[in-house]
């Protein structure tokens, strides 16, 4: 028997058959990161931390034009393990992690 454009008929009834199946995934999927973003976002102790990483760049930048910052962008959270102390055994994560542990 001959089905004209059968090709494109049959990729049509995948499609549907697939349809509620992905949208389903979907809404999961959007779920989880809804939640994660609510907690981000409710954090005191993430806002405490974002808090302190400011206090200290603006601490170590005190007399330049950053010295003042009112935030920071988040790729600079990678230069936290950059940044040595003079005796190059601590890092600015590390100082972190021993500031907030006391608090």
């Amino acid at each position: 028997m001959q089905v004209p454009r059968i090709e494109s008929k049959l990729r049509v009834f995948s499609f549907k058959m697939q349809f509620l199946t992905q949208i389903s995934d979907l809404r999961r999927s959007l779920n989880v990161v809804n939640c994660a973003t609510e907690e981000i976002r409710s954090s005191e102790k993430l806002k405490r931390i974002m808090q302190t990483i400011l206090s200290l760049g603006n601490a170590l930048n005190q007399g330049t034009a950053r010295g003042a910052a009112i935030g920071f962008r988040l790729d600079s959270l990678l230069k936290l393990t950059d940044t040595r102390a003079r005796n190059n055994k601590m890092t600015l994560m590390h100082y972190l992690c021993k500031v907030q542990i006391v608090t």
